[in-house]
């Protein structure tokens, strides 16, 4: 037996040195990031880039911790991977300070340059390029209030350890102070302590929103038992924390981020270098509208007929419409 798992490691060490290696990661589990890594296997798949048969696919999930993040990018440097792939801020900004010469892609970065990334969006030089998603907190803030025209307080959820939700954070504030609404922050580094910050001042709040945080995203169902049972609507930047009890979710389809993440990575692993692709942000078609009915009866909102009409996604008596 002993003879036999020898030789199975050693199979799998021939497999890995006969091919390339991507390394994936991800700063954390939620349905979003998982969409992202899906459409990024995806693409390569289609590609004729298939785990086992020509590559190494090699993913790896920080449970949100920073120190593992880190941990996961000295790895993929130390096993020479043809390509690095950082899914959200943490992961992405730990595989970038790991290697400056192993090409790196990001995705799901809201803002890659204020965190470091890339100099500027479009071509740069160096070993990085990557897919923002950058999301329109404006335009969710006026959603709120088209949709809660009596809102006077919105809460902000979110961990302020994470650079993309301070930049969340600024926006949101800079919209508050445009459409006449008063900003409170809610903050947590841990799903504890978010949710006991939002307990404490649940009261004190007219409306939650929630953006690209990582935290709250992972800690969406405590947080939205607490907003539910204090009849308090939330509204999301992404679709999948807005599935978990948000009133309205309008934010990117993180699957299609995945997608154009993978391509980036399919035309390095042909030859390209990262210098000579462009980071981006997804066009608005890729822009989805998702509003639960169900969650609007139990707190006691009416959702305006404007609203629905805009809206891709339906929740109504418990099923997902799409219009």
């Amino acid at each position: 037996m002993k003879r036999v798992l020898v030789c199975l490691v050693l199979l799998v060490g021939v497999l890995g040195l006969s091919m390339q290696t991507v390394g994936i990661t991800a700063i954390v589990e939620h349905p979003a990031l998982d969409a992202v890594r899906d459409g990024v296997i995806d693409v390569l798949e289609e590609n004729g880039f298939k785990h086992g048969e020509n590559i190494v696919i090699d993913f790896q999930n920080a449970q949100g911790s920073v120190s593992t993040a880190v941990t996961i990018a000295k790895q993929f440097v130390s096993t020479n991977a043809a390509v690095m792939v950082g899914i959200a801020t943490p992961s992405a900004q730990a595989l970038v300070n790991a290697s400056k010469t192993i090409p790196i892609v990001f995705s799901a970065v809201t803002d890659p340059v204020s965190a470091s990334l890339v100099p500027a969006f479009g071509k740069n030089s160096g070993n990085v390029v990557g897919i923002s998603d950058m999301t329109p907190v404006k335009t969710q803030l006026q959603l709120l209030t088209l949709t809660l025209p009596d809102v006077e307080t919105v809460g902000i959820i979110y961990n302020s350890g994470e650079a993309n939700s301070v930049t969340i954070r600024e926006f949101a504030k800079e919209a508050c102070d445009a459409l006449g609404l008063k900003l409170i922050d809610i903050t947590g580094s841990t799903t504890v302590e978010m949710v006991a910050s939002l307990n404490a001042q649940i009261k004190d709040v007219d409306a939650i929103y929630i953006g690209t945080d990582n935290t709250a995203a992972s800690s969406i169902e405590s947080i939205s038992k607490v907003a539910l049972r204090e009849n308090i609507a939330i509204v999301a930047a992404d679709i999948d924390i807005a599935r978990s009890g948000g009133l309205i979710g309008f934010g990117f389809n993180y699957y299609q981020i995945g997608r154009a993440t993978g391509q980036l990575v399919v035309e390095i692993l042909k030859g390209a270098l990262p210098s000579e692709l462009e980071t981006k942000i997804l066009g608005q078609d890729s822009l989805i509208l998702f509003v639960n009915t169900d969650i609007a009866e139990e707190i006691g909102v009416e959702i305006p007929q404007s609203v629905l009409d805009l809206a891709n996604l339906i929740v109504t008596d418990g099923v997902e419409t799409e219009r």
